[in-house]
């Protein structure tokens, strides 16, 4: 057996914002750390507006590399110039597990990787970089960019079976070249708080006593499908009086979606609470009583399982991995994606039947069971890269 503890991994991701991949990328650098090992990550240059965990890294003591020409748009120049600084900095630097997250990192880390000659190149898909949505011309280029890329790694780790599914059905990679292992999180700080706390939260955003809260927490951009939120919230709050939108996160489309609120005569029904940290997530969960999910693209938001932990229901469209966490009618529902008239429909049943809201937010931290706990996900990584390296000696 290899010894395994002394082996260097690298962690590529293309942003190091706030967001699940890059929250997964944290949790597993610190776990492993602890077990040990040397974990370094290495990213691209941070977009203001979309948040910063530099701050958490150096808390845990985790080492973060920035290197300027890691961006998240396409540029063949730049791109092939990152690739060999990055072929660079791992040949020098001696690693032996390169581990890339997100799509662009993804690409040039892997072909990085093998330049370099690391023993072993693993790769995480958080979510596909391919999707319905894209002109066909596009989406083809992407399918074609992963099929290519995939000639570069030894081990394709996807968050969900449903991502595994629809890779394998474009001939990318072959079936035992795949691994799911969830992006997980703290699951032990995702405990209801009680009323106390609850109050409090409420009462830094307006909210009143007897209001009902639906929750959005989603980047503010055009995929994740805030506009069918507030269209359907148009309906919803003509039927319930005393509903409240509670939108968590900023992004690009911010001033446009508040336009749209002072338009519809929303203000003070719909709240813009901003950029929020990871630590403060359960806190803003807690004083929900339904969570909204309507994006376009997911590999499976982690505010899903976060929001099952804190016993919400969730109401969904039924796209990607969204299935494998909500059974439908037992808690929450998955609704047809973009259908705002059975969203508005399904979000009024809930606040009509508010002990259906207790009776989800139960089933659903019973059925998700310790999928998503950091400790679990650290050691199925640490199996999968023991397994390769056991294999190969």
């Amino acid at each position: 057996m290899s010894d395994i503890k002394h082996k260097k991994i690298l962690n590529i991701i293309t942003l190091f914002s706030i967001g699940g991949a890059t929250e997964t990328v944290v949790s597993m650098a610190e776990g492993l750390i602890k077990k040990g090992y040397t974990v370094h990550v290495a990213t691209g240059p941070n977009i203001v507006s979309e948040g910063s965990m530099y701050e958490t890294a150096k808390e845990k003591n985790i080492p973060v590399f920035t290197f300027k020409d890691l961006k998240r748009d396409i540029n063949i120049l730049r791109d092939l110039k990152i690739t060999i600084e990055l072929a660079i900095f791992i040949r020098k630097s001696k690693y032996d597990i390169v581990h890339t997250h997100s799509s662009k990192a993804g690409v040039v880390g892997r072909i990085a990787g093998w330049l370099a000659g690391a023993p072993a190149v693993v790769h995480t898909v958080h979510g596909l970089p391919f999707h319905r949505y894209q002109p066909e011309l596009k989406k083809n280029a992407f399918i074609y960019i992963e099929k290519f890329s995939n000639l570069f790694c030894h081990k394709i780790v996807a968050v969900t079976q449903t991502i595994i599914d629809i890779m394998l059905g474009y001939n990318i990679g072959y079936k035992n070249k795949y691994v799911m292992i969830r992006s997980a999180f703290d699951t032990d700080i995702y405990k209801p708080d009680g009323n106390d706390n609850k109050k409090i939260i409420r009462q830094r955003f307006g909210i009143k006593e007897n209001d009902l809260v639906i929750g959005k927490i989603a980047r503010l951009s055009e995929l994740k499908g805030h506009k069918y939120i507030l269209n359907a919230f148009i309906q919803i709050s003509k039927k319930i009086p005393n509903a409240k939108l509670l939108i968590v996160g900023n992004g690009e489309l911010e001033y446009q979606l508040k336009r749209f609120v002072e338009q519809n005569n929303l203000k003070g029904k719909v709240i813009f609470s901003g950029l929020i940290t990871p630590e403060e997530i359960p806190s803003i969960i807690e004083i929900m009583d339904i969570l909204v999910h309507t994006s376009l693209l997911e590999g499976l938001a982690r505010v899903l399982p976060q929001a099952i932990m804190m016993e919400k229901p969730i109401i969904s469209f039924n796209l990607d991995g969204a299935h494998e966490v909500i059974k439908n009618g037992e808690n929450g529902f998955l609704i047809k994606p973009e259908d705002e008239d059975e969203l508005a429909e399904k979000i009024i049943y809930l606040c009509n039947n508010p002990e259906l809201i207790v009776k989800f937010g139960k089933f659903g931290k019973k059925f998700i069971g310790d999928q998503f706990s950091s400790s679990k996900m650290v050691e199925q990584i640490e199996n999968l890269y023991q397994d390769f390296f056991n294999k190969s000696h």
